[in-house]
């Protein structure tokens, strides 16, 4: 457990964490690493509540070596997100499943207490909770989209108004290029005047992806 940072102990701590950054504790997997961790973490704190810069340059991302800390740190982070949803999907199939089986089990048992006990309302106030009755308003589907569409179509009027059609900007996106601001068709190579078409500009986001073990350094 790292103690935390103040002013008499304010320069060992940067001492020590530069001590560890030589001996290559900042990586993943040294023996060293949960202390530099730990003391980075403080060094931080103290340094923000003190209102004070960086510790020293060899925080700043600056070389290739520094990158690589990262990318493994964002890495880590990456790789334990997904862990931790697998862990929780998982847990929560479980609980799922124990509910499913419960309803299946008790809940029309449930339900026939419920009507017989209930005296005015459509709920039932209980000490380990509420049990009641929800209404849902009778509702209308489709057993085939083509036919209710064109009976949509054809009946004119308010009913043709549930009618939305939506672009596919996909599709769209694959039919035409952009050269800075004029759109083209990729079949013709004219320009397309689309009234209502707005377009959004190329950029570069910056991104990690966890590497797997055995990759090298790969540059684009």
């Amino acid at each position: 457990m790292i103690s935390a940072i103040d002013p008499t102990t304010y320069a060992d701590a940067l001492t020590r964490i530069q001590a560890l950054w030589n001996a290559g504790a900042s990586q993943i997997g040294h023996p060293d690493h949960a202390e530099f961790e730990g003391l980075y973490a403080a060094i931080t704190v103290y340094e923000v509540a003190e209102g004070l810069s960086a510790p020293q340059d060899q925080f700043q991302i600056d070389t290739l070596e520094r990158l690589q800390w990262f990318v493994g740190k964002k890495a880590d982070l990456q790789s334990r997100k997904v862990r931790l949803k697998a862990q929780y999907d998982a847990m929560l199939r479980d609980i799922e499943r124990n509910e499913e089986h419960l309803d299946w089990r008790y809940a029309a048992q449930a339900e026939q207490v419920l009507r017989a006990n209930l005296s005015k309302g459509k709920s039932l106030k209980l000490l380990t909770g509420t049990v009641g009755l929800r209404k849902t308003a009778a509702r209308v589907g489709t057993t085939d989209d083509a036919a209710l569409l064109r009976a949509l179509e054809a009946a004119g009027g308010d009913l043709a108004t549930v009618i939305e059609p939506k672009i596919n900007l996909t599709a769209l996106n694959r039919l035409i290029k952009i050269e800075g601001d004029t759109v083209y068709l990729v079949s013709e190579g004219t320009i397309a005047e689309l009234p209502g078409l707005s377009i959004k500009p190329a950029t570069e986001t910056f991104f990690v992806k966890a590497g797997k073990e055995g990759e090298g350094t790969d540059q684009e």
